[in-house]
């Protein structure tokens, strides 16, 4: 046979039957305990990034006047300071 012609072909095996194709027609893993774990994963980020933002700031304000001067902003938190939820 040519080239055009097995193109439009499935693969067969070596007994005439259609290759087995994995993973038609379902996920391998669940969807929903998937979603459920890549959410707490990132409620776990966003509780650490709010933590290490709140500790930056802590230590910058209890930094004295002149200090904070003499460090310039580079040293000053790059993070956004996190609101009180009081």
């Amino acid at each position: 046979m040519s080239e055009s012609e097995t193109e439009g072909q499935t693969t067969r095996g070596p007994r005439g039957g259609k290759k087995h194709q994995p993973g038609r027609g379902h996920d391998r893993k669940s969807a929903p305990a998937k979603k459920k774990r890549y959410a707490e994963k990132a409620v776990q980020k966003r509780n650490a990034q709010e933590e290490k933002a709140k500790k930056e700031w802590r230590e910058w304000d209890e930094l004295s006047d002149e200090l904070k001067k003499l460090l310039g902003p580079k040293k000053k938190p790059k993070v956004r300071m996190p609101r009180d939820e009081s």
